[in-house]
């Protein structure tokens, strides 16, 4: 026990791991849903005691467990466009990459200001842009123009993703179902996919840089595993149309939460 006991932090407490556990199930299978679980999560950690890099670096790396249980769920038909999932996963890892040493090394006022502008000219290609009919994700072919502008979104949100995390399946998803019109349900296993390089390269930069609590990880991986897979089980009961108008609103009501976040 003494062995184990002097690689602990000094706020470990064996109820934390309770906590953990249920901030990982409940934050993640409400994610699974609608997105935006880390924030229960990393305002779980900060409430345990632990210190602002090791709670993102922490949250970022236990969500993986969640990612993995909505592609456990998912259809396996998207692993049928090969190429167009290496389209998408490039930018992310690159920007994941970016991200990774910002959280190690550079604030994070900077990147918000950037998280700011990319979504709103997000939001604004939505609301005033042509509509198009859903697709299935392996019949899409993209031009080079249409890939310039999801490759710099998804950059952007590639580097947020890995420098705080609070909001980026949120903002992933909402990208994927506007910028690709695929479903929101068949977003969800895309988008899970597609992050898993760069939260991965985070979780081994992080952990070797010291910031990951261990015992904390393990819990918050188990329970969004198990939160995140069974919401996304049960979410194809629920009409399109009403989670993209919640998806939607969320996006919004973050960008307000950034800009006041500023100052």
């Amino acid at each position: 026990m003494d062995f184990f006991a002097q690689f602990l932090p000094s706020y470990f407490e064996n109820w934390h791991l309770l906590f953990a556990f249920l901030a990982g199930l409940i934050g993640e299978g409400y994610a699974a849903l609608v997105g935006s679980g880390g924030v229960l999560i990393q305002f779980t950690l900060a409430t345990l005691g632990l210190p602002l890099a090791v709670l993102v670096a922490t949250d970022i790396g236990g969500s993986q467990g969640a990612d993995l249980g909505i592609i456990a769920a998912s259809s396996r038909k998207m692993l049928n466009n090969k190429k167009l999932l290496f389209m998408l996963t490039l930018p992310v890892f690159i920007g994941g990459v970016v991200g990774t040493i910002f959280l190690v090394y550079i604030p994070v006022l900077l990147l918000k200001a950037v998280l700011i502008i990319g979504l709103s000219l997000l939001l604004m290609y939505i609301l005033i842009g042509k509509k198009a009919e859903l697709q299935a994700f392996e019949n899409i072919n993209l031009s080079w123009r249409r890939y310039s502008l999801i490759f710099v979104v998804m950059f952007v949100l590639g580097i947020y993703g890995n420098v705080s995390g609070v909001g980026v399946g949120t903002f992933n998803r909402f990208a994927y179902a506007s910028l690709l019109r695929i479903g929101f349900v068949e977003s969800l296993g895309i988008t899970s996919l597609i992050v898993i390089p760069a939260t991965l390269f985070s979780t081994i930069v992080t952990g070797i840089s010291g910031l990951i609590a261990w015992p904390y990880f393990i819990m918050i991986f188990v329970g969004s595993f198990i939160g995140a897979n069974f919401v996304s089980r049960h979410i194809r009961k629920v009409p399109e149309k009403y989670l993209r108008t919640l998806l939607l609103t969320l996006v919004i009501l973050y960008l307000v939460y950034l800009v006041c976040s500023l100052f």
